[in-house]
Order: C-alpha cells, then sequence, then structure tokens
C-alpha cells in the first residue's frame, strides 16, 4: 500500500503563500488526507534524503506546480526527476499545473526558464553537466504531459478545482496493473518512451496507435500501463479501456457509448446492428477529446466498426489498438495508423524477468547448476515475457532435479496457459493456412523464402507467397532481409505440438517419433512429409522397404542414417522433393515415377545408376548425387527436360555422361570437380552456350576448351 495520496513537488516563494495553501485545503476537502507537502527549507546537501525519495516512491500521485522561479530551485528539479522516474515505471501518476508559465516554456526551457538554464549550462563539471541535462529531459517530458494552466487572467478557484478533480479521478480510477506487479516488470520504461513519441499529446490532431507483436508478447500489458498513466489527463468519462476479443461488436459498441457518453443514463444503450453503433460512435464523440484502448482486435471488421476513421473522434483524441493481426489496419481509412511492434525482450532483461519469478525478491540462490539451468531456459525462450513469467513461477521454491526435467520440457510448450494464448494466432487461420503453417513449423524454419514457395506450390497451395505474408502478419512467422524463414522457438514449439496431438500424424521430424511409428506401421498412409535433423548426430534408423510402399501420400522425404534391409522397391508417386543423404540402394525404384518432383537430392548415395531406362521427371530442376563415390555412369535424361543443375562433384568412379544431356536447354550449371575417372566427354561443344561446367580436378581438367563452352 502507498503511503500518501499525493505528493506536491512546488518553489515555495513562488506559491507557498498563495495556491499551495488553498490547494492544500481544498485536497483535505475531497477527503485526501494524507499529502505529502514538501518544504524546501528542510532540505541540506546535494542530493535528496531517503526520506523524500522514499516519499516520493510511496506516493499514488504528484502534483508538480511549475512557476516562474521553479528552474532557480535544484531541490525542486532534482525531486522532479525522481518523481518522473516513478511515472516512467508505471507506479506513479503525475500531473503538471502549470502555474502563470507556458507549457511550451517548459518543454524548451525557454521564456522564464531560459535565463537559469543559461547559468546552469556554464558548469563545466561533468558530472554536474550531466546532471543539468537530465534536468532538461526531465522538464521536456513534463512539458508534454496534459495538465491544467493557471493564468492570470482565469480565477484561481477555477484552476484549483481542476487540479482537485483530476487528482480525485487518478485517485479513484483503479489501476489496471497492480502497482505489486509494475515491479516484477522489465524494460517497460524504454518501452513507454517509444510509445510517448508516437502519443505525442502535443498534437492536436487525432492519432490512431497500433500495439502489435505474437501472443503473450506483452501488448495488453504495455496498453494497460499506457492507460493508467494518462486516463485521468482526459478528465472524467473520457476514456475507456475496453476487451474486445471474445466479444461480439454490438456489445463492445454499447460498452464503449456507455462509459464515454450516457455514464449518467439508467436505460441503457439499444443497438440493434453494427452499422447503428458505429454511426452512433462517430455521431456521439467527433467533437470529443477521448482515450480509447481496443485490447485484442483479431479481425478488421471489428475495427472499422468500433473505430472505423480519424474523423470518428475529437481534436487530441488518442485511439490505441492491440493486436497479434496486422491485417486489422489493411482498410484505407486506416493507412496513417502508427505501428509500435512489441519486440521481444534482450538477454539481460529476459534473465531478470524470469530470476525474479523464479526467486522473487530474495535474490535466488548462488548454486552454478540453478544459474546455468537459468540461462539455458532464457535461451530457449528467446525474449518471451508470458513464457519466462510462468516457467520461472512454475520453478518457484523447486528443487534442481525439477529444474532439471522442466529444462527438457520447456520447448514443447507444456504450461497449457501459455500454449493456448499461443494458438489463438493459429485458431483464428483458415484451415488451407493452419496445413501451410504446420508445414513451416516442422519443416521450413532457417529455410530460404523462395525455396519455401516453391516447396508450398508444388503442394498444391496456389498463393503461397500470399499465405506467406498472412503468417508474417499474424506474427507466426518472420522473413530478414535475406529471404530467410524465421519461426519463433515458442511458436515452432506450438505448431509441432498440434501436429504431434492429431490422431492421424501427417508431418514427422523428431527421429524418435519416426522410429515409434515406422515400428508400428500403424498409420503412415496419411503421412506427407518425412524431415529428420541432420545437425546432429543421430542413431541410425533401420527400415523395412515394404514401409515405403504404404507411404502412398509422402511428399516430402528427407533423411540421412537410414538402413534398409534390401534394396528399395517403391517410394512414393506424390514426392516433390526427394533428399536422402546416403540413399543406401543400387538405384531409384524401377517402377518410380513421381510427375510433380522438382528436386532429387542424393549426396554420398550408394548407388552405382541413379535410375535405368527412361524416366520421365517433367518438373524435376536439380539432381544432386555428389560424392556418391559407387556412381559410374549418368542417367538418361532425355524426359527430364526443365533440368537447370545437375551436381556431380566427388564422384570419383564417375566414367560415362549420357549422351542424352545435349537436349537439356535450360542446363545452366554441370558440376563435375573432381570427378577423376571421367577422361572423356566428347559432347561438351554441343551443350547450350550458357551452361556453366566446372571441371577443376577432374579427369577433364586442362583440355581445350571448345567453342560455344563455359568451362571453370
Amino acid at each position: 500500500m502507498k503511503s500518501f495520496d499525493t505528493f506536491i513537488n512546488f518553489r515555495g516563494e513562488d506559491v507557498r503563500n498563495n495556491l499551495i495553501g488553498h490547494l492544500f485545503d481544498a485536497l483535505h476537502n475531497y477527503g485526501l488526507i494524507t499529502i505529502f507537502l514538501d518544504n524546501e527549507e528542510l532540505l541540506i546537501g546535494d542530493r535528496l534524503d531517503e526520506m523524500l525519495e522514499k516519499s516520493i516512491e510511496e506516493s499514488r500521485t504528484a502534483i508538480v506546480v511549475l512557476s516562474k522561479n521553479y528552474a532557480d530551485s535544484k531541490w525542486c528539479l532534482r525531486e522532479l526527476v525522481k518523481i518522473m522516474e516513478t511515472m516512467d515505471d508505471g507506479t506513479n501518476r503525475v500531473l503538471p499545473v502549470f502555474y502563470h508559465v507556458d507549457p511550451s516554456d517548459v518543454r524548451r526551457q525557454s521564456g522564464c526558464f531560459r535565463e537559469r538554464f543559461d547559468e546552469y549550462d556554464q558548469i563545466n563539471d561533468p558530472l554536474q553537466r550531466q546532471e543539468v541535462n537530465n534536468w532538461r529531459t526531465t522538464l521536456t517530458k513534463v512539458g508534454n504531459l496534459a495538465g491544467v494552466v493557471v493564468t492570470g487572467e482565469s480565477p484561481q478557484v477555477h484552476g484549483l478545482n481542476k487540479i482537485t478533480n483530476q487528482i480525485f479521478d487518478m485517485l479513484r480510477r483503479p489501476m489496471l496493473v497492480d502497482p505489486n506487479k509494475l515491479k516484477y516488470l522489465v524494460d517497460i520504461p524504454n518501452r513507454l518512451s517509444d510509445i510517448n513519441s508516437l502519443l505525442d499529446f502535443e498534437s492536436k490532431e487525432v492519432r490512431f496507435i497500433g500495439i502489435v507483436g505474437m501472443g503473450g508478447i506483452g501488448k495488453s500489458t504495455l496498453a494497460q500501463v499506457i492507460y493508467d498513466k494518462f486516463a485521468s489527463t482526459f478528465g472524467n468519462n473520457n476514456s475507456c479501456f475496453l476487451t474486445v476479443s471474445g466479444r461480439d461488436i454490438v456489445t463492445v459498441q454499447r460498452l464503449l457509448l456507455s462509459k464515454l457518453v450516457y455514464l449518467r443514463r439508467n436505460d441503457g444503450i439499444k443497438i440493434s446492428e453494427e452499422s447503428e453503433g458505429a454511426n452512433m460512435i462517430k455521431n456521439c464523440l467527433s467533437r470529443q477529446k477521448v482515450l480509447i484502448v481496443l485490447d485484442g482486435v483479431n479481425e478488421k471488421e471489428q475495427l472499422e466498426n468500433l473505430a472505423g476513421s480519424f474523423d470518428w473522434f475529437g481534436s487530441k483524441s488518442r485511439i490505441i489498438i492491440t493486436t497479434r493481426n496486422k491485417d486489422v489496419f489493411s482498410h484505407r481509412n486506416h493507412q496513417q495508423v502508427q505501428i509500435y511492434n512489441v519486440e521481444p525482450l534482450d538477454y539481460k532483461s529476459s534473465f531478470s524477468l524470469f530470476w525474479k519469478h523464479a526467486f522473487g525478491e530474495s535474490g535466488g540462490p548462488n548454486e552454478e547448476q540453478f544459474i546455468q539451468f537459468s540461462k539455458e531456459i532464457v535461451e530457449k525462450v528467446e525474449g518471451h515475457p508470458l513464457a519466462l513469467e510462468q516457467i520461472g513461477a512454475s520453478l518457484h521454491g523447486r528443487d534442481i532435479n525439477v529444474w532439471r526435467e522442466e529444462l527438457e520440457s520447456v520447448i514443447l510448450v507444456e504450461n497449457k496457459r501459455l500454449f493456448n494464448i499461443l494458438k489463438i494466432s493459429f485458431d483464428q487461420l483458415e484451415r488451407k493456412s493452419q496445413q501451410a503453417f504446420l508445414d513451416l513449423a516442422c519443416f521450413f524454419h532457417g529455410k530460404s523464402k523462395d525455396k519455401v514457395i516453391e516447396i508450398l506450390e508444388s503442394f498444391g497451395y496456389t498463393r503461397p507467397y500470399t499465405e506467406l505474408q498472412l503468417m508474417c502478419n499474424r506474427f507466426l512467422i518472420e522473413m530478414d532481409n535475406e529471404g530467410i524463414i524465421y519461426i519463433h522457438n515458442l511458436i515452432q514449439a506450438m505448431g509441432q505440438k498440434i501436429e504431434r496431438q492429431e490422431p492421424q500424424r501427417a508431418r514427422i521430424w523428431f527421429r524418435e517419433d519416426a522410429f515409434d511409428i515406422f515400428a508400428e506401421q500403424h498409420g503412415v498412409k496419411y503421412i506427407k512429409g518425412v524431415v529428420l535433423d541432420k545437425r546432429e548426430k543421430q542413431p541410425e534408423l533401420e527400415l523395412e522397404p515394404s514401409l515405403f510402399k504404404e507411404m502412398t501420400s509422402l511428399k516430402l522425404l528427407e533423411i540421412d542414417n537410414v538402413k534398409l534391409t534390401k534394396n528399395l522397391e517403391y517410394l512414393s508417386k506424390q514426392l516433390r522433393s526427394l533428399n536422402w543423404h546416403g540413399y543406401p540402394s543400387n538405384s531409384l525404384p524401377q517402377n518410380f515415377e513421381a510427375p510433380r518432383l522438382f528436386e532429387l537430392l542424393l549426396p554420398r548415395a550408394r548407388t552405382s545408376h541413379l535410375w535405368n531406362g527412361v524416366k520421365r521427371f517433367e518438373k524435376l530442376k536439380v539432381i544432386d548425387a555428389s560424392d556418391s563415390h559407387n556412381l559410374v555412369e549418368t542417367p538418361n535424361l532425355s524426359q527430364v527436360p526443365n533440368l537447370e543443375r545437375l551436381v556431380l562433384c566427388d564422384c570419383t568412379r564417375l566414367r560415362t555422361i549420357d549422351n542424352s544431356i545435349i537436349s537439356l536447354n535450360r542446363l545452366v550449371l554441370l558440376d563435375l570437380k573432381r570427378c577423376i575417372s571421367l577422361k572423356t566427354f566428347t559432347l561438351m561443344g554441343r551443350l547450350r552456350s550458357r551452361t556453366v561446367i566446372e571441371l577443376d580436378g577432374s579427369g577433364l581438367e586442362g583440355r581445350p576448351i571448345l567453342e560455344g563452352e563455359a568451362v571453370i
């Protein structure tokens, strides 16, 4: 509990005998009995004493009276710095009173503030110079806050009424973020500073701010802190915080109007349909300065019916929208919405947040194992605040063995609340987009955008780029400047958990799952993709070749370190990509036909012939059989018209290039590096002129280059 209702900061000689005395009495008459009235004459030395700092921290609100000689007092300025620090971290609410001064002079340290700050600027001591710069920054901040302006022309009683009304409104308005929770939040001051520049309360225009980011990243908490900080400055009945997610639009319209317009009416708001409610909001609020927070907007239709345009609201209004879907701003009326993307926490802030929830304020143990496990958990969670809070709290008071077990399960999103919050973004996708996301989460993290688009297109997605853009806008994936797709660890884990919960598995990526499913041979006909992680040495997987005959839906196969009990006789005709490092059979199955296969990657294969006879692979673009030491000749390629890359480097026994290679009009690369047994290639000169032929270290190196060849 806070000790004081309000702390009053003022320059004594300017206002002690007029405004402050009357203000003190007025606040008492309002029922505020715990008021800290600073006595400047009691202050001695160059620093605020601990009692004064504690009094500021223990005050629910602060009144800063900025008068003509305010800047003469270093004490006032030091107090102000401390007051604004408590406001920046969300634990205090500040009301500036501009007493016979212009707010712009406060912001710019001009007018009556200029002379004193010109003197301060002459100080040479580095520490004191830093303090002066801090004063300037703080005055600029307080000058940008909405406050009460008291001029010589207006009756002082009017100013007193405004001050007491606003302070009382601050105090009676419950804080959305409990002060006890605030001390656990990290990085809030930095985020508030970024948001303040977008809110720009000095501007008279209407501003829409979109707070966007993935689920659980802290959008709602940030919006709540902003609301707690600024709602009272908009006056009585001019602000509201509304949760949109999970409610129908008419209900939210009714709530909004009841809070901002019809608060004192008892007959309720009657809205029969969304368009009627939208018109009522526009007609009732177009001349009213309001602060509205719409938390959890999922679809653009919600925004169009709650805050359809900037002209729905009066001058200086601020509309804040939190969403995990940037598409809600795609309407032409919302082109000017200013976006604030809530990024994951950095490592330092992440560790601090996790540690606070795991060990409270006790400081935590010194055991190296706890510290090391904490570091590993923080790294895996990748700056996700909700995950750090939930996992930290679940480990509070647990012994080291529980920590060890939790570390193994963190990436699987075992925490039910965390999983459900992350899954909301998935649930809001249409069925086909959900399937595309599961493909990405299970198979394509870290892959290039162009490669993924090619694969998705081969899977039958008619608009793969649109699907990727949709998932970017929903914060399910990211694409960097190099076109690499990145999926946050927790989002990826959420998608993989959804797939593992399916009664009929379609995607396999854990080698342990492959062992279990292939051993049972149950439901393998539904599997459309197997991509086993090759980054670490994994135990060898022994399979019966007959298993592949049951996998009739298989479109994507990417495996290695697999042993077959005999030669492979069947592969799915649905295959689009076959990537089998160390392919163990002598050749591809005799009856293998895959009309939509676009890449065949068999590096380090044990095969002597890729295939026998003629095979029709009309969409095949890439063949990579590099480092296949048993390969002796290339196959007949006459029915592979779209082949672009043929990679055969390090095939040390390769002796013959089939004559059909001259029919490949799209071939751009023929890689024969270090094919030491290849001594003749009589048709090289008949290849298309733009084909790059790489011969370094091969048996053909040094031979004369014929006209039309491009040889490296």
